[in-house]
């Protein structure tokens, strides 16, 4: 039986579409040589899709001979839109409220370069800084940003963070098991397993779809000031917050949080 697929398939067009998604969902510039690697393509057919890519304004190309993605097509779902929160004055003053709030640290996480890695942090002004620094990679199996984005984020998304993961069949049911139950609570919980009284909570930063895009996190000291409860429910509306400057800026990145004057 003919299908309206097979006869209207543009195996050029499939290519191209693969491209902008990938380097969309990347993040970060590529290569060609990481691109035929990554996309399991020959060069000359990717090579040829990637030029025309260039000559119609999509991709451009660096000094250093990286492709980046322009503006000219808006991939509403880039994890760009992720660092630029991240990245936004706006957010640093939403995070530093939290640790006023709470006198507690926060940072926030998200996918990058098949990694969760820390994107902004924040601590009080006057305790011990027990935050993870920007740039920091987290542990994919045992952090609670990371797990939390394995429960939340859609599935190539999560794909992406495991597939150079190698677990044996045991580890692998016990993640599963684990990240279920993060999914249906909607938040991470997870004690420290080396020091005493530090768990870390992670609660999810969603794009439009409604998957988690990032996550933020605060490693919840109990020797510092403060209400654990409280502490959650301040995360938890900070969350809130983000996911909805997260969300306007990629419906309509115009309405965007201005930075201070």
């Amino acid at each position: 039986m003919t299908t309206r697929t097979s006869v209207y398939r543009a195996p050029a067009l499939s290519r191209g579409l693969q491209v902008l998604m990938h380097l969309a969902n990347c993040g970060i510039p590529k290569s060609m040589g990481q691109l035929v690697s990554e996309l399991n393509s020959s060069f000359s057919q990717l090579y040829r899709i990637v030029v025309c890519l260039e000559e119609e304004g999509f991709v451009i190309q660096d000094t250093q001979r990286y492709y980046h993605l322009t503006d000219k097509l808006l991939l509403r779902n880039n994890p760009q839109w992720v660092h630029e929160l991240a990245a936004s004055a706006w957010c640093a003053a939403q995070m530093k409220n939290f640790t006023w709030q709470t006198n507690q640290p926060c940072h926030l996480a998200a996918r990058s370069d098949n990694a969760i890695r820390v994107l902004a942090h924040a601590h009080p002004d006057f305790t011990p800084s027990i935050s993870a620094r920007e740039g920091s990679v987290l542990n994919t199996v045992k952090s609670s940003s990371s797990l939390l984005f394995l429960a939340m984020a859609n599935d190539q998304d999560a794909w992406m963070l495991m597939r150079n993961y190698t677990l044996d069949h045991t580890l692998r049911g016990v993640l599963t098991e684990h990240i279920a139950g993060i999914a249906s609570q909607g938040y991470a919980e997870i004690p420290h397993d080396r020091i005493i009284g530090l768990t870390s909570v992670s609660y999810p930063v969603k794009g439009i779809d409604g998957y988690a895009k990032a996550a933020i996190t605060c490693p919840y000291f109990d020797q510092l000031p403060g209400d654990y409860q409280d502490v959650k429910q301040a995360l938890e509306t900070l969350a809130t917050t983000l996911t909805e400057e997260l969300c306007r800026m990629m419906f309509r990145p115009e309405l965007a949080a201005p930075g201070p004057e």
